[in-house]
Order: structure tokens, then sequence, then C-alpha cells
């Protein structure tokens, strides 16, 4: 068997920077090519050297370190990769050197949900890692406080920035927009005034204060900055118009939607799945659910697949209004592209289907949701037993009353609760059909689950048994028998 411990790394007898990089940028493992780094750009000691190392040290290039430190940030090795940079501050003479793998480090603290580190890491760089603020920083630092609602920190830490000599860049601008708008206690007023302060606003600055005035409610102040927008020469993105678009089709202006929609194409703007599905769903909630179908195919002819949420949109919109048919085939497509439905959408079709009389059918639906594998937890128990007792008792209505007891079978091999009328229903059929044996089980399944029966669920079963004229005549013979006695 081969070794476990990898082969130390033999060194040739000189080694470049450009050597270096290379080395660092083929090995996958962070950890590793941080060992290779380290093993190149050490100073031996004269008593304990390796005889693989090379006899000096390489100076590496700040491309090398730069790679190296993003590598380890996106591996959320960020002791290592701030160490690394505290190791190479004498490496440049530039102070600001440093400054490009220090904003990359800044804003993996941010993707690791540690602002308060990010924040303490930047407030000692100058000592630490030799690296001076500057304007970039601290508009990384103000970005990730406010991502994470660090909101006061933020304020103070824009005064020091202030104090400290450094005017705010546009992007500083956008962070605090963002900030402003993402607190749903701010006027809104406040971030449209911030953003009348930037002297070149751009597409960010107006994306953002757009979604702003949306979320407000003010979506004909939205419109007006997104034609400023335009005739400030500022070309909207694929942002800008999915946020209009998606607040238009909320508020039920589905011409305005479409229309924005279609302009999108005019500028050479194509739409992702987000702007799609936001349209889709506003005009399945608005009635126009025929529309979203159209919409929806065009989207798979433009090869952006739809996900389990924009299925789910239309199919619900086409169960509300009765195109039960076409909610269906919507179904069968998301089989053929990979989509699994979950219990919520298969509860509307099934749902819908014992609305409209089509109980074999809810039935056929209900079996490949359970081959499916969707199991009821704490979040869809609820929903499970809705969809079971619909198809229960639709089923008994059609006189699918073998199918029926199936499902109820199913349903206590799977732990889902039996409602009542459920329970009555079954036993009323089995009754009517002088199956009295399964009718007296399904009894004694109520009395197990503390369930007990109406008069009426008596009454059914009693006039079963009566029914049957070998148990009347032992009655009347028994009557007999008591009245000759008294």
């Amino acid at each position: 068997m081969p070794s476990a411990t990898p082969a130390a790394t033999r060194w040739p007898k000189t080694i470049t920077a450009d050597h270096l990089h290379r080395l660092v940028r083929a090995e996958r493992d962070p950890r590793r090519a941080l060992a290779l780094f380290d093993a190149a750009t050490a100073r031996p000691s004269s008593s304990c050297a390796p005889a693989s190392t090379p006899d000096a040290p390489v100076v590496p290039s700040l491309d090398t370190v730069s790679l190296l430190t993003s590598r380890l940030s996106s591996a959320g090795l960020l002791p290592l990769a701030t160490s690394l940079l505290s190791r190479s501050r004498d490496l440049f003479p530039s102070p600001a050197a440093l400054e490009a793998p220090f904003l990359s480090l800044l804003r993996a603290y941010s993707r690791a949900h540690q602002p308060l580190s990010a924040l303490h890491l930047f407030r000692s760089a100058p000592s630490a890692l030799a690296i001076p603020h500057s304007a970039r920083s601290y508009t990384a630092v103000l970005a990730n406080l406010v991502a994470h609602s660090h909101l006061p920190l933020a304020r103070s830490l824009l005064a020091d920035m202030r104090a400290a000599g450094f005017a705010p860049t546009t992007a500083t601008y956008n962070v605090l927009i963002k900030a402003h708008c993402s607190d749903a206690t701010a006027p809104i007023d406040d971030a449209v005034r911030l953003f009348r302060n930037i002297s070149k606003p751009d597409a960010c600055s107006y994306n953002t204060v757009i979604d702003g005035l949306c979320r407000r409610g003010r979506l004909p102040d939205a419109r007006d900055m997104f034609a400023e927008m335009i005739a400030k020469g500022i070309a909207p993105t694929v942002v800008t118009y999915t946020t209009v678009i998606h607040w238009l089709a909320r508020e039920a202006c589905f011409d305005d939607a479409l229309e924005m929609f279609d302009e999108m194409a005019k500028r050479g703007i194509m739409p992702n799945v987000v702007t799609y599905s936001s349209l889709i769903d506003g005009l399945c909630k608005g009635g126009r659910a025929t529309s979203a179908l159209k919409l929806l195919d065009r989207m798979v002819k433009e090869k952006k697949l739809p996900n389990t949420i924009t299925y789910s949109s239309v199919i619900d919109g086409l169960y509300k209004e009765g195109q039960l048919g076409e909610a269906m085939e919507v179904l069968d497509r998301m089989h053929v592209q990979g989509r699994k439905p979950d219990a919520g959408l298969f509860g509307k079709l099934i749902v819908g289907l014992c609305d409209a009389g089509r109980a074999v059918e809810a039935a056929n639906y209900l079996d490949e949701m359970i081959l499916a594998g969707i199991q009821p937890n704490r979040v869809t128990w609820s929903l499970h037993a809705r969809i079971n007792d619909a198809v229960v008792t639709t089923l008994c209505a059609k006189g699918e009353v073998g199918r029926a007891f199936r499902v109820y079978q199913s349903m206590r091999t799977r732990g889902i609760s039996t409602e009542p009328r459920t329970f009555h229903l079954l036993v009323e059929c089995f009754s009517k059909k002088n199956d009295l044996e399964k009718a007296a089980r399904v009894v004694r399944d109520m009395l197990s689950e503390r369930c007990i029966p109406e008069r009426e669920t008596w009454d059914a079963i009693l006039r079963g048994y009566w029914s049957k004229k070998k148990v009347r005549q032992e009655a009347e013979e028994i009557w007999r028998h008591l009245t000759v006695t008294d």
C-alpha cells in the first residue's frame, strides 16, 4: 500500500518567484499551498535547514501573496490568511501594496458572517499589517457592518472616516443608501437626500433607491427615478428592470409590467430567472395564468430553466382558474426538466382534482407523491392530513370505497391523523356495502386514537349489522325468549 504521508517537495537548486507562483496556483489544497509558500520563503537556520529547501529564500511576487490570501479566505481559513498578510508586510516597499488582498480578506469576513472581526482587523491594520486605511477599506467594512445590520457601528465608522480626511466615494454613498433603505424605520426621504449628494451616481445607486421607494409603496416615485436614470445616460441593469417589474406585478399593473419586460429586450438586456419568476408570480396571483403560461414557454425557449417556485406559481394560478388539465401538463413538464414538486405543490393539484370530483386522478397523484418520498414533517403535517382526507372523502363520494380504504390504511401506516368526519364517512360507506368487518375496524381505530364516535357513526354501523338477516333473526329469537320468560 502507498504511504499515507505525501512525499516531501523536492526543490530545484534555484527557484524563482515565477516558479513559486506556478506551484502555489497548481496546488488545490490551500493549506499545502501555504506550506509550499512558507518553505520557499523561509530563511533557513544554519543548524536545522532541510536539505531539500533552496539555498536562498525566494521573495514572492505580490500576485502570489494575493492569490494565496484569496485561496485561504475562500476556504474559510481566515486566521491563516491574516497571518500571511502580517508576515508579508516587510516584503514590499509600498505600504499600500497589500491593500488588494487585504480588501479580499475583509470581504471574506463578511461572507463568513463575522462583521465584528472584520472591524477589529481593519482597526488594527496600520499597526499589525502596516496597511494604511483608505477610502476603499473604510467602504468595505461599512458594507460589512450594514449587511449584518450593525447600523450604529456603521454610522460611527463613517464619522471616523470623515475625521480621518477621507471623503465618501460613490461606493461609500451606495452603502449608506442601502443602510437607510434596509432599515424599515428610517424615512426613505433620508436615502433620497443622501442619493442627491452623490456627484456621479452609478447604476447601483439608482437600483438601491428605486428598490427602497418600491418597498415603501412609492412606485410612481420609483418610476420617475427610473426615467431619470435613462435621461442621464446611466444604462439600467437587469436588476433595475427586475425590481420595477416585480413591484408593478405586485400592484397589479400587469400591462405596464409586460411593457417594461418587452422594453428590456429592445435595450438588449436579457431577463434572468428572477425577472421571469417575479412577473409570472404576479400574473398568476392576478388571475392571468394564461399569460403566465405563455411567459413560461418563452422562458424555456430562451433556455432560462424555471425553478420550483416558478412552476409552483403557474400551477397554483391555473388551479385557481379551474384549468386543471393545463396544471397537470405543467407538472409533467416540471418532472421532465428534473424539478421535484414539494408537498405544497402536490397538495394544490390533488385538492383541486378532489374539488372537481376527479377522485381517481387525485389518488394517483397522491401515490406519485408518496413514491417520490415526500413524507410529512413538523411543518407539513397538517397539509398531508388535509390532502389525504380530501382524497378519501372524494373517493367515498364517488363509490371508490376499496381505493378509499387503501388510502386510509396508507395514512395510518405513515402516522397521518384522520379527521372525525373522515372516520364517520368510511364507517357509513362500509356499513352500506355490508362490509361490517372493515366498518368495525375503522371504529376500533377511532377508539384507539381517543376519538369518540358520534351517535351518527354508531347508528351507521348498527344499521349495517341489523340489515344482516342472520343477526336480525337471532335478535328476534332473543326478544321472543325474553317475552316468554316475563
